[in-house]
């Protein structure tokens, strides 16, 4: 009986299948020695990114060191929306406060002149809804507190009541009258002409059970309120604006912010901007960054305080059309505030860098630490923030090592 080329086949077949121990043989190729998985760039965990220029901060540094036994701090943190939430200055606060002593709430603004205004530690009760000017409002003629803004009373009067831990109040008036505390007597401190307005502080103690209630002249505006707890330690300051952009500091009158920064005697400021600079196309990269290197020499001057740059966080953006256009304005306005610091003697720490790099505000926010908005960071974000910046301060304080 012969086989037929079918029949050849199939005896091939069982053959090779016997010969490899009852299974068809394949062809199988090693496998590839596993490499080390590749850490995407979002999902890198921040790093500790130092401080540039850390000389520039020397004597803030050694004030550290003898706070709270011989004197009190101050540091003043200008900003946009990341700093005007207080929750990256807050827990600033909370852990500088915890190592070197309480020394108050510091200057606060009792009322909302945008949504979402908020400081820890204070709880605003009345006045909240009074008429603001700020910075970022067109008619703004540069009349404003430190806190970038100003309040006026209504037609009809009415009361601020805020709740806080303090010992000793001063409240920061322009123009002309005193304001009406409810339940103490206040003593004037400063009456002194700014151009054509006239700024007053006044200083009330505490009282009750730590509550502020005061009326205002009509004609006059609130620039602001400094509590302070009557003892040495440190006093950080939350002085952020939403929507602010670096820039904006210019439209502010001269001669008021030098009064007011002459009453807080500062030894630190933080000036944390760019997340709404990296968008702009009606400036060039080298003219902000000129711009920006003569308002850090007129603030270090002003205030005679150390001054520390601190670059913007990474953002996203949930329009994906804009992504290329932030990418490319996050890297321009970085470098320009960097070089600007430097130029006048500042320090500069780059925020985003230190939340892992570009693009790593994904990574934040798989982790429940940036909004859905790719740009603003959640409440544990910010406190994370503050960490980074804490112990990158602590790491060149003697007192912290």
């Amino acid at each position: 009986m012969t086989l037929g080329r079918f029949g050849r086949t199939l005896a091939l077949l069982a053959l090779g299948t016997l010969a490899w121990g009852g299974h068809a043989h394949r062809k199988v190729r090693p496998k590839p020695r596993p490499r080390a998985a590749k850490l995407r760039r979002q999902d890198r965990p921040p790093s500790q990114v130092p401080i540039v220029n850390v000389q520039a901060l020397a004597p803030f540094l050694e004030a550290l060191e003898h706070t709270p036994a011989i004197r009190s701090v101050r540091i003043l943190q200008f900003g946009d929306s990341h700093t005007a939430a207080d929750y990256w200055t807050g827990r600033m606060r909370q852990r500088l406060q915890a190592r070197f002593g309480d020394g108050g709430p510091g200057l606060i603004l009792p009322g909302r002149p945008w949504r979402g205004y908020h400081h820890e530690g204070v709880n605003l009760q009345e006045g909240l809804h009074w008429p603001a000017d700020s910075l970022r409002s067109k008619a703004c003629e540069g009349w404003v507190g430190l806190t970038g803004a100003a309040i006026q009373p209504p037609a009809e009067g009415g009361t601020f009541t805020l709740v806080a831990a303090y010992q000793e109040a001063r409240i920061q008036v322009l123009g002309p009258g005193k304001p009406v505390v409810l339940g103490a007597t206040i003593e004037p401190i400063l009456e002194q002409p700014v151009g054509e307005r006239v700024l007053q502080v006044f200083k009330a103690p505490g009282y009750g059970l730590e509550t502020l209630a005061f009326q205002l002249p009509q004609g006059s505006s609130l620039l602001g309120v400094d509590l302070r707890s009557g003892r040495p330690g440190l006093v950080y300051d939350e002085l952020g604006l939403n929507g602010a952009e670096f820039l904006d500091l210019e439209r502010w009158r001269p001669e008021l912010r030098r009064s007011l920064l002459a009453q807080l005697q500062p030894d630190l400021l933080v000036l944390a901007y760019g997340t709404n600079d990296m968008g702009r196309t009606d400036i060039s990269p080298e003219d902000y960054q000129e711009r920006a290197r003569g308002l850090m020499a007129v603030l270090k001057q002003e205030s005679g305080a150390c001054v520390l740059v601190v670059g913007p966080l990474d953002r996203m953006g949930r329009n994906r059309r804009q992504l290329p256009r932030l990418r490319e304005g996050a890297r321009w306005v970085t470098k320009a505030l960097r070089s600007a610091a430097l130029a006048s003697g500042c320090a500069f720490w780059d925020a985003r860098q230190a939340m892992g790099g570009e693009g790593s505000l994904l990574g934040w926010k798989r982790r429940g630490l940036a909004q859905k908005d790719l740009v603003h960071l959640t409440g544990p974000g910010y406190e994370k923030l503050g960490d980074l910046l804490v112990e990158a301060l602590l790491r060149e304080s003697r007192s912290g090592k």
